[in-house]
Parts: C-alpha cells; sequence; structure tokens
C-alpha cells in the first residue's frame, strides 16, 4: 500500500483541493481491491459529516411556470432587494445565467450516474466465470463457495452489524457461522426467494430455468412469493426443495444431501439423471450448449459420480462409459451427441 495516501488526503479529494498529482496517486491506489474497500468506507465517513445542497424542488418549479405563463417575470423575489453597489438595479446578466445552467446540468448528471451505479457503492460482488469455483470468507465468520458462472454481492457497510443479507445469482454453497445474539442470515434470490438462516450449512441453485435450496446441517425457512399469496416454508436436515415456474415449492426427501455441493470438489453425481438435464448442467457450469436431436436419447438417464476439471473431461468420461458419440462446433460452444 502506498503510505502517502491517507484519510486526511482522500478527504481533500473528495472535497476537490486533491492537486493533479495526488488525484493521479489516488486513480492508481484505488484499482486495489483491498484499497477499493477502504476507499468505500472513507466515502461513506466523509458523506456523512458533509451534507450535500439540497435544492427547493417546489420553489424552482414555482419560478420556472412563472417564466412561461408570463415572459416579463426575470425570475425576483418579492421582498429582497436586487440592487447593485451603486443603487442601480441589478440587470439579469447573460453569462450568469449559462454559468447555473452548467452548474445544474452537471449535478443532474453528477446525481444520475450515482444512481446508476448505487449498487457497486453498496455492494462488493463477488462473480466467477464458466468452469471456475471461488471460495469466500464473510466479515462475520461466515464460508461461501460460488460455484461456475454466479455472483454473490454483499454489503460493503455494517455488514455483520446492521445485516447480514445477501444477493445470489447462480448457485453457491453455505456455512454460516452463528453470532452471539441470533443475528438472521438471509439469502435473497433473483426470483422473490429469501432463505432465513440462523447458524447452518446448505446449498442453494438459482438459476433462469429453476431454483432448488438443500439443507445439510441446522434449520432454514424459506420465505417466497406463489401467485399473489406470501409463503413460508421450514426446512429441516436432508430436505430439498424445488421451485417451479409458478413459484410453487416442492418438498423432498434426499438421503444424501451433500451430493448436491459435490462440485465444490469438482465432482458431479448424477442418480437416475436424464441426458437433458446434464446438457443444462454443461450449459449453467461450463457456458457449453449440449444438444441431442434425437427425443429419446434425451431421455436416457445416467447414474454415477466423475470427476472432472472442465467440459472436455466430462463429456469424454460420459460419453466413454455411456457408449455415445459427440460433435463439437468449430468454436467449441456447441456439442451434439448421438448413438
Amino acid at each position: 500500500m502506498n503510505t502517502e495516501i491517507n484519510k486526511e488526503l482522500i478527504f481533500n479529494h473528495f472535497a476537490g483541493r486533491a492537486t493533479a498529482i495526488q488525484k493521479q496517486m489516488i486513480e492508481e491506489w484505488v484499482t486495489e481491491p483491498a484499497n477499493r474497500e477502504q476507499y468505500f468506507l472513507w466515502l461513506q465517513e466523509w458523506e456523512q459529516h458533509n451534507w450535500q445542497y439540497v435544492p427547493d424542488v417546489e420553489k424552482g418549479m414555482e419560478r420556472h411556470w412563472n417564466r412561461i405563463n408570463n415572459p416579463e417575470y426575470d425570475g425576483r423575489e418579492p421582498g429582497i432587494d436586487y440592487c447593485s453597489e451603486e443603487g442601480e438595479i441589478a440587470r439579469p446578466n447573460l453569462f450568469k445565467k449559462i454559468y447555473w445552467l452548467v452548474a445544474a446540468s452537471f449535478l443532474i448528471t453528477l446525481w444520475a450516474g450515482g444512481w446508476v451505479f448505487r449498487d457497486r457503492i453498496r455492494y462488493e460482488t463477488f462473480t466467477t466465470g464458466y468452469g471456475e469455483t471461488r471460495r469466500i470468507d464473510l466479515a462475520d465468520g461466515s464460508k461461501v463457495v460460488l460455484n461456475s458462472n454466479s455472483s454473490l454481492s454483499v454489503p460493503r457497510f455494517g455488514f455483520g452489524r446492521q445485516t447480514r443479507e445477501v444477493l445470489l445469482n447462480g448457485e453457491a454453497d453455505f456455512d454460516i457461522r452463528h453470532t452471539a445474539d441470533h443475528q438472521r442470515f438471509i439469502v435473497k434470490t433473483y426470483k422473490s426467494l429469501e432463505v432465513e438462516v440462523l447458524g447452518t450449512e446448505f446449498n442453494v441453485y438459482a438459476r433462469p430455468r429453476g431454483t432448488k435450496v438443500v439443507l445439510n446441517k441446522g434449520k432454514v425457512q424459506l420465505h417466497y412469493q406463489e401467485g399473489e399469496s406470501l409463503r413460508q416454508l421450514t426446512m429441516k436436515p436432508g430436505d430439498l426443495v424445488t421451485m417451479d415456474s409458478q413459484g410453487r415449492a416442492n418438498l423432498q426427501k434426499t438421503e444424501n444431501p451433500r451430493k448436491f455441493s459435490a462440485w465444490k470438489a469438482h465432482r458431479f453425481v448424477f442418480e437416475k439423471t436424464s441426458l437433458r438435464e446434464v446438457c443444462y448442467l454443461f450449459e449453467d457450469n461450463f457456458g457449453v450448449r449440449v444438444q441431442i436431436p434425437d427425443t429419446s436419447l434425451a431421455e436416457l438417464t445416467i447414474s454415477g459420480s466423475f470427476t472432472a476439471l472442465n467440459a472436455e473431461e466430462l463429456l469424454g468420461i460420459l460419453t466413454e462409459d455411456s457408449g455415445l458419440n459427440y460433435e463439437k462446433s468449430e468454436d467449441g460452444k456447441t456439442i451434439v451427441l448421438s448413438y
């Protein structure tokens, strides 16, 4: 870390008093993830002590409509002396009007940019590419393993103190640390499903084609919307809940819940799994589209546990054991299975 970068310098930067060299130093310093986190913490502290100007929108709109309805209106408020130092009535200054228009446009643009990127400020997002897994240690001591093609957003400020809510898109395995004050841990998904936890181990699959929650240890409560109704369901160890496209929850029992998180060790477990479902796995985890022109072939099932580091390895193992053939497209992103 560059020792010349400190809170005082960053605060001067926020106040617009940093030199060109200091700005360049800060831009280079903030490229490091750890420094970026500190930057946002100092930004939050500075904003709490430096409130920005809040315009009187109602009064501004009143002056705007007065100008439209009365061409002679010059924007002066009654009861205010607009005389110049020489005693003459001050005349409108075109330069000042242009200046304030430019300033207003800048503030609106700045506000709009802050609104668009507000989630980047509020959350730190961890992502994985196809064929990649990632282990994440959260500030409260909880541990998460993120599966391929997934993202997890964690609040930058107050996590573990004010809230323990995270946003998941994709698939992840959670090992949640219990807190002394019994603070809830909530996993939110884009399909309005919330997994509420006190202290437990579970796996959440939340992708466009479906949602699935498997509980290994402890207890969780699901909050979800079925049609117009809000519902909740309490899960026990060994429970598997799948959600259909209408938001209905289907509760089942599984003898080996840990097999659903075997992907953490690059192991894929199939129990009478159709080839069509296996195709979905290739698309979700590796970004490879597998086509099966023969519908009867797509209904065939596979059972077994297979270890593979990438799509090529897994495909080779599956086809070799089943006697199937496959052809790859030139770009390698599409595979056709056949007898």
